[in-house]
């Protein structure tokens, strides 16, 4: 890493964020960002059916002032830096939310709440909020490709590059002038965790992949800002690591590049979800039949080994777990990642017999690419391969909208009810039209009942 000065990387890049506007964004990424917006917001209403939603609330409630955040769905509201703190807790308690591939993580569990949480302060249109939810996407993932590039091989979580694309969100809406721009994302990532990411795989933790710190760094800094307190220079104008990222910026959409998961766990294991899935639709086996599944993947993805699970993070960073749960109950979704579901009997004992090993050829192909072999042995004799495969979801191999809307709902429903998750459909369709205040009135209530955790 080399710093050698202020401002030495593409210093017009602060004019790019500020000129940007929705009516000159192209169709697609304007249909992205609503996109995002959902995906989101449903894993959020979907977390609250863990029991890390209620702990985080508790604990931000008792360290944080009291302010007109909403904290989403929880039916009560904070500070800037407790609500994004709480908002972003909960969604990256559930891994089912969108990401990009190149660096290995997630922008939207640390931005959106950005951009939510400024609009509680300063109200906006809904073209104002999109396009700064864009903007944070963008900043975001050009902020950890460089990132990467300057601590490589050291592999930082999320929050320790989302951070910048929060702040640059939450900055836009706030209307920070020019001058400042770059300070607040500056101190942003000066705040930002330096979170060693693969120690939480080896051993999975409720600080998941950092979204919390990166939304409360993101959330300190735009609150500094209007204190009249200051920032350093961003790695964005202050590294030249950054130089060929930021270059882009407004001419390449990374929004476009995100993923979208259908299962809620960790990416790194759904391709082993798809391919004993597809194995058993095509040979017809039942899982009282397995006898051993082995799994070649990458040598990140060979460390998803967790088990049995002892909460809901090890189950979701677990490829013994997902396996053998999607094979007992032919699906993966939130009942299979619930703790009540942790002593299911039939898929502690399919996961004992399912191992997981390393493979270069596939470790040299990742994170561009992120695939699995897998190989079913049934009790018979009988055995099933499945050459390399990716889970689908990924921009080059995309989930249609019918399963998108399928996967939303399937999050959202069953905590905020049909009704309200069509009404936040329908208004994110249409929020172009409208200002800010309908969105936010929808995410503060409570879940129906009130129950939460």
């Amino acid at each position: 890493m080399t710093v050698t000065g202020y401002p030495i990387v593409n210093p017009d890049y602060v004019n790019t964020v500020l000129s940007l506007r929705w009516d000159d964004l192209p169709p697609v990424v304007q249909l992205q960002a609503k996109r995002c917006l959902k995906d989101i917001l449903a894993v959020a209403a979907a977390s609250h059916s863990l029991p890390a939603s209620t702990k985080w609330r508790k604990l931000v409630e008792s360290q944080y002032g009291p302010g007109p955040v909403p904290m989403w769905f929880a039916g009560r509201s904070g500070s800037l830096c407790g609500s994004s703190l709480f908002n972003a807790a909960t969604i990256d308690s559930l891994d089912w939310h969108d990401g990009f591939r190149p660096v290995k993580g997630h922008a939207g569990a640390t931005v959106v709440p950005l951009v939510l949480g400024s609009c509680a302060l300063s109200p906006v249109d809904g073209k104002q909020l999109l396009t700064a939810l864009v903007i944070g996407y963008e900043i975001a993932c050009r902020a950890g490709l460089a990132l990467h590039r300057m601590y490589h091989p050291a592999y930082h979580a999320s929050g320790s590059w989302a951070a910048l694309g929060a702040a640059a969100a939450g900055a836009r809406i706030l209307s920070v002038p020019a001058e400042r721009f770059d300070a607040v994302l500056g101190a942003a990532e000066y705040y930002a965790p330096i979170s060693p990411m693969m120690r939480v795989v080896d051993s999975p933790a409720s600080v998941k992949d950092s979204a919390a710190a990166g939304a409360l760094a993101a959330a300190t800094a735009l609150s500094m800002d209007a204190g009249g307190l200051s920032g350093p220079p961003s790695l964005l104008q202050a590294e030249t690591e950054a130089a060929g990222p930021i270059a882009t910026l407004g001419g390449e959409w990374l929004i476009l590049k995100q993923y979208f998961k259908p299962y809620p766990t960790c990416r790194w294991s759904q391709p082993a979800v798809e391919a004993v899935l597809m194995l058993q639709k095509e040979n017809g086996f039942s899982c009282r039949e397995v006898d051993r599944i082995h799994v070649e993947t990458f040598a990140a993805g060979a460390r998803l080994t967790r088990f049995p699970p002892k909460h809901s993070d090890d189950a979701q960073y677990s490829t013994p777990w997902a396996v053998a749960a999607a094979l007992v109950d032919a699906e993966l979704g939130m009942r299979q990642v619930h703790p009540d579901r942790l002593a299911d009997p039939e898929i502690l004992r399919i996961g004992s017999r399912v191992s997981v090993s390393e493979s270069k050829d596939l470790e040299a192909r990742f994170p561009d690419e992120c695939l699995v072999r897998l190989r079913v042995d049934l009790r018979n004799g009988r055995s099933f391969h499945c050459p390399a495969i990716a889970a689908p979801g990924d921009w080059d191999n995309p989930l249609s909208e019918e399963q998108l809307n399928r996967k939303f709902a399937a999050a959202a429903v069953p905590v905020l009810g049909a009704r309200r998750w069509g009404r936040l459909v329908e208004l994110i369709d249409t929020l172009e039209r409208y200002d800010s205040t309908g969105l936010l009135q929808l995410v503060a209530a409570a879940p129906p009942g009130g129950q939460t955790g």
